[in-house]
């Protein structure tokens, strides 16, 4: 709890239980939610509950505990669940990934990557279904600005078991 009455609940990692944090007042209604999760006397997180009800409205995340804050998750409809992310995972300030979490399950099922940092999608990654796994992933392996291959789990088993090749440069099996 901060000094000035404030209190929530934060489990930062994900992992069922509620980490150390300490708090203190955004001098506009809201506060900041600070955890160091690796003891280094450092946050690593840094919420922000915008009008003090408790819930994390906004979140900047230090995965890797090197100081720079590469993730950022938001929560786009007001209910305290952070349901959309983008992160920047190469430093140089700019989107490499972005992600929706449209169910609130806490798996985002919509997906977007730039693997070769030149501000272009390379890759899509969809959880079609709903389900909790992703079943849909479109690459660009060569960087053209097209999709290559196309795969899916067709029957949505968790097993990926259709490919489609859209050139011949990205099929192996071509001649």
């Amino acid at each position: 709890m901060s000094d000035d009455g404030y209190d929530t609940s934060v489990d930062v990692d994900g992992n069922g239980t509620w980490d150390d944090h300490w708090t203190e007042s955004d001098g506009h209604g809201g506060h900041y939610v600070y955890a160091d999760m690796n003891g280094d006397g450092q946050a690593d997180f840094i919420g922000h509950d915008e009008d003090s009800n408790g819930t994390i409205d906004a979140a900047e995340y230090d995965n890797n505990h090197d100081g720079y804050f590469e993730q950022h998750t938001g929560d786009t409809n007001g209910d305290g669940w952070q349901n959309t992310e983008v992160s920047d995972n190469n430093k140089d300030g700019t989107v490499d990934e972005a992600g929706q979490d449209t169910n609130q399950d806490g798996h985002f099922d919509e997906k977007v990557y730039d693997h070769n940092e030149d501000g272009k999608v390379d890759e899509v990654v969809l959880d079609r279904n709903l389900d909790g796994s992703d079943d849909y992933d479109a690459k660009d392996v060569n960087y053209n600005g097209t999709e290559d291959t196309v795969t899916t789990d067709s029957d949505f088993n968790g097993n990926y078991d259709t490919v489609h090749y859209t050139s011949n440069e990205a099929n192996p099996f071509a001649s």
